[in-house]
Formats: structure tokens, sequence, C-alpha cells
């Protein structure tokens, strides 16, 4: 049978009950615990590695459906989780819109996009045609995964990726936007609108490509406060969560140092909500009333112990988290010198605490 073409709107829709992962996100409380891990695919992976190597550098590897393919299914494969990420970085779609990036090996830009003539220059994408490689990635995968895996699209939130427009790339504090927000107000919106846009469209394409959950990355909106997450980013998450419910697929919002902001996370309109290890998971579970699911949130340096520290970090977690319909990862991505066979001691510590209980 051949691939639907990119605009064919049929995502591959899991039946639910067939997949530990898609029953959590639906809001039950599966027999198994899914676990997978943030940033699985990637340089914790010796095999992954030696295919950077070989491809010679990154962008190979982002923009070559087979290999950007192959990335993603060596967790399933040697990890053994429960959900497969598309291999891709958050600065995707950004690039179509008219930005120059270079992988140094962290995305850096050409130059920041402070400006309102900067912003005006930016162009909302249209993904089928701008991004083939990223759907052709896609129905790869998804005709390779096991019918019980999942394939999870992604895009950097709105916040997040204006917040690296506005630095240039990667800073130790991402300021350069949260000024603009208070300076220049009308050009903070301009550029978080053709952003929001971006990624409803992005996402949507994933999902119609055959993408079967998409989450949404926001790594820097813990440096905000309640109320300006409240005014100036609530909104557009809003509106794009509103907009793929029609898809019919789970949306999950990942939100990074920010359990200050967990009260006006209940009516973001995400299925589930995805934080780090600084938040308590059953504390947030209590304060919405079970209004969604939870995913997360071990300390990612928790796998640099021993394999007996893993395993009572693991437990505590999997106990505090037990009567909730809850999806266990890590708080943030897993750190590139972290021990593979540490994560792998992980996934089988949460598969077999599951079928135990």
């Amino acid at each position: 049978m051949s691939s639907p073409a990119p605009s064919d709107p049929r995502p591959r829709i899991l039946p639910h009950d067939s997949s530990p992962f898609l029953q959590a996100c639906r809001g039950e409380i599966p027999a198994t615990r899914p676990i997978w891990l943030m940033r699985q695919a990637g340089r914790i992976l010796q095999p992954y590695r030696e295919l950077k190597e070989k491809a010679g550098s990154i962008e190979t590897l982002f923009s070559t459906p087979e290999l950007a393919a192959e990335v993603t299914l060596m967790p399933v494969h040697m990890l053994g989780v429960d959900a497969a990420i598309l291999f891709a970085d958050i600065f995707t779609p950004v690039i179509p819109m008219g930005c120059q990036v270079e992988f140094t090996p962290a995305p850096r830009l050409a130059g920041p996009v402070r400006l309102a003539s900067e912003v005006d220059k930016l162009r909302v994408i249209e993904s089928v045609s701008d991004l083939p490689h990223v759907l052709e990635a896609i129905r790869i995968i998804c005709s390779e995964l096991p019918e019980t895996v999942p394939l999870i699209g992604f895009a950097g939130a709105p916040f997040t990726l204006a917040s690296y427009l506005a630095e240039g790339g990667g800073a130790r504090e991402f300021t350069q936007f949260r000024r603009m927000i208070q300076a220049d107000p009308k050009t903070a919106h301009s550029l978080m609108r053709k952003l929001t846009e971006t990624t409803e469209d992005y996402l949507r394409a994933q999902i119609r490509a055959g993408a079967s959950v998409v989450q949404l990355f926001d790594t820097c909106v813990g440096a905000l406060s309640a109320p300006v997450f409240s005014t100036f980013v609530l909104p557009y998450l809003q509106e794009i969560f509103k907009r793929l419910e029609s898809e019919n697929v789970p949306r999950i919002y990942y939100a990074n140092g920010a359990s200050h902001l967990t009260a006006e996370m209940g009516d973001i309109g995400a299925d589930v909500l995805s934080l780090d290890w600084r938040t308590d998971l059953a504390a947030v579970f209590t304060e919405h009333g079970g209004k969604f699911a939870l995913q997360g949130n071990l300390d990612p340096c928790a796998l640099f112990g021993s394999e007996a520290q893993i395993e009572d970090e693991a437990l505590t977690l999997l106990r505090n988290t037990a009567r909730m319909p809850h999806i266990f990862n890590i708080g943030h991505g897993v750190h590139p010198e972290t021990p593979s066979d540490s994560v792998k001691h992980l996934v089988d510590v949460v598969h077999e605490f599951s079928s135990s209980t």
C-alpha cells in the first residue's frame, strides 16, 4: 500500500486500548505504566553517534527522511520505550520562515530578530510544501513502528521560539524577548502571531502525515511571571490547542521551570501536562481535579546514579503517581553523557513495576 500524500488528512490513529501511552493520554490508568524520554533519540545511543559521523552533520540527519526515521526508531528498538518522537529540531519550521540557522551543534541564527522590520520579513510557512522531508520521514517511521507504539510529532511553543529568535540562538538567560514585551509589545505580539500560525500548521501537517500525538515544548516559559504568562502567552497556546482539537489526537504541553504557573495552565486546552522535576505531579493533579493526564518528571541527573539509586528514584515517582493517568518521563531532555545502560535500566524498572502491581 502506498503512503498517503502529505496533504491527505489521515493521521495514524491507533486504537487507544492497544497502547498504554495513548490510554494515559486519554485519561485512563493503563495496566502497564508507559514510558518514553525526551531527547531519547540522540547522543546517548552509540548507533546514533556512528550514523551522525557517517552523515557528516546533524543537518544531514534532519534533512534526510530515511536517516531521520532511522534515528527516531532507534530508542524503540534499543530501549523498549512506549512511544517514538520525531527526530527533528525546534528550529525546523523557523528556517523556512526566513531564518538562516547553523547547528554548532546548538542552533545559532545569522542574526537576532528584534525589530519590527525583522519580524515583518518572516513568513508563515506552509509545511506541506516547505517541509516535505519532515513529512516523508513521518510516513517512513509510521510504516515501520510496531502497531502499539505511537509517534509523537512536536514543535517548539511560540514563546520559546520567540525567545530564541530574539537572542539569535541559545543563551544563559533569555532576556531579549522579555525586553521586547515591555518595550515594544506590538512587535512582540506580531512575532508571537506568526509563530503561532506556523506552529499550528506544522503540527497539523505532522498529524496528517501520521503522527498519533503532538507535543509543544516550552522550555523558556519558566522565566515568566504568572501575569505575563496569562496575558501574553496563554492565549496563543489556547489557540493552537483549540485549532488542533478537530484532529482527534492527544495534545501534550511541556513546560520547563514552571511550577509557579500550574494554576494558569488549567485552561490551556492540552490533554496532558508535562512538567519538570521541580514540580509535584500529584499536587498538580489534585489542584486541577484530574482535569488532564500528567507526564514526567524524574530529574535527568538521577540517571547518573547507580542502578539501585535509579530504581529508588523511579519507584518513588511511580508510587506517588499511582492513582492518576501518568506517563513516565524525565523532567527535561536526557543529558548527552548519560549512560545508555542506565536509560535502559530505567525503562525496565518502570515496566517491571507496572507488571507487579
